[in-house]
């Protein structure tokens, strides 16, 4: 079984053709990076939807009931309430063996 070059002309244009068309241009690439692009899109969208439920759940929280305002208000912004004091303590420092 010897290889014909003169029979198989055909079939390695059109083969050569194909691989040029799909390889060889900026199309084929532009669609895979506009794939890529796409999926990580998808997956910021997906992320920014999640962050988007859980600050809807903390405002609802917010506009429903004071202890959780007053709760976050101290967390976050260190508010105290008139005549309180306030106790501060050093981080503990690691004793080095």
């Amino acid at each position: 079984m010897s290889f014909d070059l003169r029979a198989q002309w055909p079939r390695l244009a059109v083969s050569a053709l194909l691989l040029f068309v799909i390889f060889g241009n900026q199309g084929f690439r532009g669609l895979v990076r506009n794939w890529m692009e796409l999926r990580h899109l998808r997956s910021e969208i997906a992320s920014l939807e999640r962050q988007e439920s859980s600050e809807g759940e903390r405002l609802k929280a917010l506009k429903t009931g004071g202890a959780s305002f007053e709760r976050m208000a101290r967390k976050e912004l260190g508010y105290i309430r008139k005549g309180e004091i306030e106790y501060r303590f050093p981080p503990p420092v690691e004793e080095k063996p």
